[in-house]
């Protein structure tokens, strides 16, 4: 494992990790789940988490038992549909949305030079950052549209690493999610889990919130 003097970039997830924006896509995801009559559960919920747009329409469909009742043209309109209902769901999104501790750690990896990428496999990332006013942090954002995989697959950081010339051992990357953590530990960067123990087990650093995110904690639960 690379040591923690000489990583240099900083590999973020959006949702979970920067923004308390997942409550947005449940409902969403809830919604379209309705329309199509799939009843929704904490399980389903939960295995949506970090999922790109297509497989989680995929993941509602089977547990709708209607996986080939549609084709591929009629699943990405169903996807488009989940969109719209999150899009409008948004409009209010803001600073407040900002998990706590994220706007300090930012800045402090500012202060000390690391390279930072938002690697999200959401297509509104974008949208979502302007919103809560962190364009000046994430000049850089994967665009999950030109990746050929999705999460836990680890393409994305990969990716993410090459937007700050360094190779993935050089980065240390933050997740909340399993299918994240895999993707990030995939890459071979140096993996922080934050949140619940049973979803970020498998990371190399875990912390129990947001606000612990400091340089600090990251090096010292390294030792």
């Amino acid at each position: 494992m690379t040591s923690f003097s000489q990583l240099k970039g900083c590999l973020f997830d959006l949702h979970g990790v920067i923004a308390d924006s997942s409550t947005y896509h449940t409902q969403a995801w809830h919604q379209l789940a309705t329309d199509l009559g799939v009843t929704w559960t904490q399980h389903l919920a939960d295995q949506l988490l970090g999922m790109s747009r297509d497989a989680a329409v995929d993941t509602i469909l089977a547990a709708g038992n209607m996986t080939q009742a549609f084709t591929d043209a009629e699943k990405r309109t169903l996807g488009d549909r989940k969109n719209q209902y999150y899009l409008a769901l948004i409009q209010t999104m803001s600073p407040k949305d900002i998990l706590p501790g994220i706007t300090p750690f930012l800045n402090e990896l500012q202060a000390n030079g690391y390279g930072i990428v938002l690697a999200s496999a959401s297509v509104n990332a974008p949208v979502e950052i302007q919103k809560m006013q962190l364009t000046d942090y994430f000049p850089l954002i994967v665009d999950p549209k030109t990746l050929q995989h999705n999460k836990p697959d680890p393409e994305i950081y990969v990716r993410a690493a090459e937007l700050l010339d360094l190779a993935p051992d050089q980065c240390m990357g933050f997740e909340d999610s399993q299918p994240g953590l895999a993707a990030l530990n995939g890459s071979g960067a140096l993996s922080v889990g934050v949140g619940e123990p049973d979803e970020i087990k498998s990371a190399d650093v875990q912390l129990p919130s947001t606000q612990a995110l400091t340089l600090a904690n990251i090096e010292r639960a390294l030792l």
